[in-house]
């Protein structure tokens, strides 16, 4: 189960960086443009969950890269499809949990 545990946090990181990385952010960056906020009406593949006591973070993939969303445990939404920059002004704490975190096996171990 440890395999398990390591291979969907290799494959997690590895949609995460492909989001961030994506060419029309690059391009943009490197041109020297505003890469456009997105959409708050926009739908996006879910990549993940992260669960705190109190909230729900929810990656999703935008166009332009990782998109963030927050919501209550009961499920009012507080922040919506916000880029990394955003949730960065926005919501401090939990853009460090983002960058930081450690995924791992929640089962309890008999």
């Amino acid at each position: 189960m440890k395999r398990f545990t390591i291979v969907v946090v290799a494959v997690f990181g590895i949609a995460v960086a492909g989001c961030a990385l994506s060419p029309e952010k690059r391009s943009a960056e490197q041109s020297g443009k505003q890469v456009a906020a997105p959409a708050a009406g926009a739908r996006y593949a879910v990549l993940g969950y992260l669960e705190k006591r109190d909230r729900v973070i929810t990656i999703k993939a935008g166009p332009q890269g990782p998109v963030y969303s927050v919501a209550t445990k009961a499920g009012k939404v507080l922040l919506e499809n916000l880029s990394a920059e955003q949730l960065k002004a926005q919501a401090p704490e939990l853009h460090e949990l983002i960058k930081t975190g450690v995924a791992g096996d929640a089962r309890i171990k008999n």
